[in-house]
């Protein structure tokens, strides 16, 4: 049994207590998600969202322990876009190969929602989450997620985050990620231009160890520990069509895929004044 609450006053944002002495997810004020994407096209970032997955010919394998839920008789389709860890080398790959062909236009509103993604990031996340962020970013020169076929590409790129996953009307089994910092959930609801503050709740997402399952409507953003056991449930009502999009950081990318690069004097002292 999983307990529910939600804050229906859209000007509160929705959290929980402190365990290890940061809290394990935090929900974004309705109103505040709302504004985010009040002046951006939904309809936009869905074509774009659609024009990925017809590029990618199988969905993703998440392996046994994550795998992915669908409607009965229907192919689950889950797709990831940005920096990879290669399987077969030491390095870490821009995206995938698949992706190469994805138009300007479809790129710049992706890069659009990840830049939108890290915002939520600065105004929830707790101050010493954000300063390991920094430090990482400032002595790694890890790769973020960055548009290929931009004119542009030094000016139109995440600055942090480096991959977003996506399924639609899809499911998760419970399991944990190796991100190295906090994610960020994002729904939509397809078929809608703008979202409402009385929108109904769409799914829930689930973290069974702490028995709590946070309710979740259209735009709302959800800044979420990874390494904590979580799943989404199946959408509140079959004729609903949703995506729910994933925003994350993961630590095989910042660690650069290779154990065996030489540590800067940078990195040497950080990890003096750690010892």
């Amino acid at each position: 049994m999983l307990h529910v609450e939600d804050e229906i006053n859209p000007n509160l944002g929705l959290t929980y207590q402190k365990i290890d002495g940061i809290r394990p997810f935090i929900r974004m004020p309705r109103n505040m998600a709302l504004s985010i994407t009040a002046n951006v096209g939904l309809k936009k970032i869905m074509n774009s969202l659609d024009a990925c997955e017809k590029l990618r010919s199988t969905s993703w394998s998440r392996g046994d322990a994550k795998k992915v839920f669908s409607d009965y008789g229907t192919r689950p389709t889950y797709v990831c876009l940005g920096p990879q860890a290669s399987r077969n080398s030491k390095t870490v790959l821009t995206q995938a190969p698949c992706m190469d062909s994805l138009s300007d236009t479809h790129w710049r509103s992706l890069v659009w929602m990840m830049r939108r993604a890290e915002h939520c990031f600065r105004c929830l996340a707790e101050p010493a989450v954000i300063s390991h962020l920094d430090l990482a970013k400032r002595l790694v020169p890890f790769k973020t997620f960055i548009s290929s076929s931009s004119e542009h590409p030094d000016n139109f790129h995440a600055q942090f985050f480096g991959g977003i996953a996506f399924g639609k009307n899809v499911f998760l089994r419970c399991h944990t990620d190796q991100d190295f910092t906090f994610s960020i959930i994002q729904v939509f609801l397809k078929g809608h231009d703008r979202y409402r503050v009385t929108d109904d709740v769409v799914v829930y997402f689930c973290f069974p160890t702490i028995g709590v399952a946070v309710p979740l409507r259209p735009g709302d953003y959800l800044l979420f520990n990874a390494t904590i056991p979580h799943c989404v449930s199946s959408r509140c009502r079959f004729e609903d069509e949703i995506v729910v999009t994933s925003m994350y950081l993961k630590t095989a990318i910042v660690g650069m895929n290779n154990n065996d690069l030489p540590l800067t004097d940078e990195q040497a002292s950080i990890i003096e004044q750690l010892k």
